[in-house]
């Protein structure tokens, strides 16, 4: 390892002093459906038993050789806590703020954009119109405080985030199962309401103002509509949220930041 990368962090505030605080923060489903797998699956019933052990008894025996009419085809899981409630991964909203802050702030980096393992889709394309020739995740710690702002907040390879998103738990709301492309997969479905917080250290007040911003807040505590999770390019169905601000004073954070970058930020309608 590089001694850049080990040193990284003594060009950035981590020990200054700052704002410290949480935020809360609520996400609602405004789509017909979300979905954010687990990378698990499971089957369900398709047809009523009334004596399932008897059923599996006459399998066995070969009376009836074949099972598979009962049962589904394989379902793809959403996130689940051991107790069974549906949670969005921290690390998807934050992966959600971090692109949207690369795509909107000047001179940021394309950190989530370079990491995909597939090309951007069409609408994907048609929506953000990201810079194709600005990829890079390179930095040089030392010209801090040149270093770009959304690495600098949250963080990027030997430089630790200064922001701790939790997961978002669901907290009403119905799951389904739908079929797309021939695959059965578990969602949430519209109204679904989930929870979540934001805990934040040694923060200016524009950068707080910037958390927000990565969030879709602009003017009030209601949120613009994000893209979420899988089928968000691909299935108009999927993949739409917004999310509401517990506490209305931060807005004048939000506010701070925006008059600092005036006229420079982007901004994006993900109502395709």
């Amino acid at each position: 390892m590089s001694s850049s990368i080990i040193q990284r962090s003594r060009y950035t505030p981590r020990n200054a002093k700052g704002l410290e605080g949480i935020i809360e923060l609520e996400m609602t489903v405004v789509s017909d459906y979300l979905f954010v797998g687990s990378g698990k699956y499971d089957y369900y019933l398709v047809k009523s038993l009334e004596n399932i052990e008897d059923l599996v008894e006459k399998a066995l025996k070969g009376v009836i050789p074949d099972l598979s009419n009962y049962f589904s085809p394989k379902v793809y899981l959403m996130n689940k806590y051991s107790d069974g409630k549906i949670v969005i991964p921290g690390s998807t909203i934050k992966g959600m703020v971090r692109s949207r802050l690369e795509l909107s702030i000047p001179g940021s980096c394309y950190i989530v954009d370079r990491r995909s393992d597939s090309p951007p889709s069409q609408t994907y394309i048609r929506i953000f119109k990201p810079d194709r020739n600005r990829r890079s995740d390179e930095f040089d710690p030392r010209e801090y405080p040149n270093i770009c702002p959304v690495c600098n907040l949250l963080g990027n390879m030997g430089l630790g985030s200064r922001v701790s998103f939790s997961d978002f738990v669901m907290t009403s709301g119905k799951t389904t199962y739908v079929n797309v492309h021939g695959s059965e997969f578990e969602v949430v479905t519209r109204g679904s309401k989930f929870i979540g917080k934001v805990v934040y250290h040694s923060l200016t007040q524009e950068e707080i103002g910037m958390i927000l911003y990565g969030f879709g807040f602009r003017k009030g505590t209601e949120g613009k509509v994000q893209l979420l999770g899988r089928f968000k390019f691909s299935d108009r169905r999927f993949g739409r949220v917004k999310f509401m601000l517990k506490d209305p004073s931060l807005l004048k954070y939000l506010e701070a930041f925006m008059n600092k970058n005036k006229g420079k930020l982007r901004d994006f309608n993900e109502e395709w």
